[in-house]
């Protein structure tokens, strides 16, 4: 569109002067409200026109006379007199509806220009502002040229419209069973030293591994060579050559060559890993515009049938640890699941607990690392167990099996509570580990006792582990 004024300057002085007549002249309540409804003080294109139409509506609004002498008066200090007296020579309308709207369509013509001047310049950010001031030009009229539907936008509508064989036919794939989903787009946050990218090398390991996926591009934007070296990453780039593609320290331009050269090809059966998201935010990951622009990215990347992990932190550790993730909600509006990663120490295991489940089929899931990135996957009970928790249930197990008797529940907390441990945490871990360790029963002979007693070919450490090193 050409953004250059359409009007002559003449014209347009004459239909302010007319407007202004005509407010001096019939200052009805109609005409005024719509005034107010339509045009503002700096919608005049001489700004002795706005000074005077806003000493009218100021006198309306505080119920004084106008006329030709009061507006004037009211503002005499302001108002020029040759300008008031070419307004009060113009012949007042009877109707000044379509003039109102022309004024105020000339009024955003020369807001587009220069808008459109600011961005020609290189301030794009001016880009919406020009698109809705477009908008309100378009809609100046309060009504459209409705046309009727026709076969051209019938066969728009169709090609766009839902596929419901496609629907039908469509089943959630994983990378990894109840975890990663396949050709999504899946975020991990943590705590930073907690394990994030091992993990996820380890994760990347096993699904070339098994098939699951074709190739790996891994954007490692946070770790150094000497720590890929620590971690054996490059053993797994001689086991996989070309299917693990692994780029390290290298600088922002070249990350973002390699995104745009992904954008524009088809990525099926590959993975892409982001580690971590904060090193290509082009902007402020606080800012939701910025989150939103690099989560437009991954979108595309996933139209390009890749599937997406990207990890990320969590917020600086507070007086207790907040487990929601840094910057802005943006990171979580376009994802599928998003799991938070936690570490426990006393038994090394790794939690993944879901955050975000859009497709509620997601649960905590826990594995131990192994230094030739492989993971096995462990019973979550096993996982979340701490040194005291163990301590807790090897006291228990020890005290069923000492006791003559089979012991009741009172018995069993009498003895954790005199042996130091909290009353609660040991109510917790007996009645974890029902039907898990130990088993109760009610003995119907001597007035339904629910007494306790150890499973059978019980095995504490075996049982907890339930998958196979990769």
């Amino acid at each position: 569109m050409d953004y250059n004024i359409k009007y002559s300057v003449e014209c347009l002085l004459g239909i302010e002067r007319a407007i202004l007549s005509t407010l001096i002249a019939d200052n009805s309540f109609d005409k005024i409200d719509e005034s107010l409804k339509i045009i503002e003080q700096n919608d005049f294109y001489y700004q002795q026109h706005g000074v005077i139409y806003n000493t009218i509506i100021e006198m309306y609004k505080n119920d004084k006379k106008i006329n030709e002498n009061t507006v004037f008066l009211s503002n005499q200090q302001n108002i020029n007199e040759q300008y008031y007296i070419d307004i009060i020579t113009t012949t007042p309308l009877t109707s000044i509806t379509d003039y109102l709207k022309q004024l105020k369509k000339y009024s955003y013509e020369r807001q587009m220009m220069i808008v459109a001047a600011k961005i020609k310049e290189g301030n794009f950010s001016k880009i919406n502002e020009l698109q809705d001031i477009k908008e309100k030009l378009e809609n100046i009229e309060n009504k459209k040229d409705l046309r009727q539907i026709d076969d051209k936008f019938e066969k728009l509508i169709s090609s766009l419209d839902l596929d419901i064989q496609k629907i039908k036919d469509k089943k959630i794939e994983y990378l990894y069973d109840n975890f990663i989903i396949k050709n999504d787009i899946t975020m991990i946050v943590s705590r930073p030293g907690i394990g994030k990218s091992l993990i996820s090398i380890a994760l990347c390991n096993m699904f070339l591994y098994e098939g699951k996926i074709k190739r790996v591009m891994y954007l490692d934007g946070d770790n150094s060579e000497l720590t890929i070296k620590t971690r054996n990453i490059h053993l797994l780039k001689e086991k996989f050559g070309s299917k693990l593609n692994y780029f390290v320290e290298l600088s922002s331009s070249n990350l973002v060559q390699i995104i745009s050269e992904l954008k524009k090809k088809d990525l099926t059966d590959f993975l892409i890993v982001f580690d971590s998201i904060k090193n290509f935010i082009i902007g402020d990951r606080n800012n939701h515009k910025d989150v939103s622009d690099f989560m437009n990215v991954l979108k595309i990347l996933r139209r390009n049938n890749s599937s997406i992990l990207f990890l990320h932190h969590q917020n600086k550790l507070n007086k207790e640890f907040n487990s929601a993730f840094a910057g802005s909600s943006a990171f979580m509006e376009d994802i599928s699941l998003a799991f938070e990663l936690r570490k426990n120490e006393d038994k090394q295991t790794y939690i993944f607990m879901p955050i975000k489940d859009r497709n509620n089929i997601s649960n905590y899931i826990a594995f131990t690392y192994n230094q030739d990135n492989t993971l096995i996957k462990v019973d979550i009970d096993y996982a979340l167990e701490t040194k005291e928790e163990l301590e807790i249930r090897e006291l228990i197990i020890n005290f069923i099996t000492n006791e003559e008797d089979k012991p009741i529940y009172s018995d069993i907390l009498k003895y954790l509570t005199n042996a130091g441990f909290n009353k609660d945490k040991a109510n917790k871990i007996i009645q974890n580990g029902k039907n898990r360790y130990w088993k109760a029963t009610r003995i119907a002979n001597q007035n339904n006792k629910l007494v306790f007693e150890l499973l059978d070919s019980q095995d504490n450490s075996d049982k907890s582990k339930s998958g196979v090193s990769i």
